[in-house]
């Protein structure tokens, strides 16, 4: 029914064609518990200078921890649903890398915290280089 509230329906949840995130080998596309998707749409982030990348991973790590799916490993069910987190700026970033930059949890975190909260990301300038360079050179 197209008329019900969001929370009430499951919804499938697939990585789009030439996203920046690989799908996990043993995942191609789960269905997500529909209040699930309420939450993470309520903790969005946008990328404004005054809002925290370390807050905005807490937070939706709280979250997905809440939920268990049959045969989704908690690592692919966070790759995900990460993307829907993310809004304005924040998405934008997301939609701009290159293609199958992102293989693992710990690879999207790293690169989500270097871009929105860099001053304080620890890595050395070879890491940062190669992490600017996945980015997509023409839209």
């Amino acid at each position: 029914m197209d008329d019900e509230p969001m929370w009430v329906a499951d919804r499938v949840v697939a990585l789009t064609p030439g996203s920046a995130i690989t799908s996990p080998e043993t995942v191609n596309e789960f269905a997500i518990k529909g209040n699930h998707l309420t939450l993470v749409k309520g903790n969005q982030f946008d990328g404004r200078t005054k809002t925290d990348p370390h807050k905005h991973i807490h937070e939706f790590l709280k979250i997905c921890d809440m939920f268990k799916y049959k045969d989704t490993e908690n690592e692919a069910v966070r790759l995900m649903m990460f993307p829907l987190s993310l809004t304005g700026e924040a998405k934008t970033w997301l939609d701009e890398l290159n293609e199958g930059t992102i293989k693992t949890w710990d690879e999207h975190r790293t690169a989500f915290i270097s871009r929105f909260f860099p001053q304080l990301f620890s890595t050395d300038s070879s890491e940062k280089s190669e992490l600017s360079l996945n980015m997509k050179t023409n839209r």
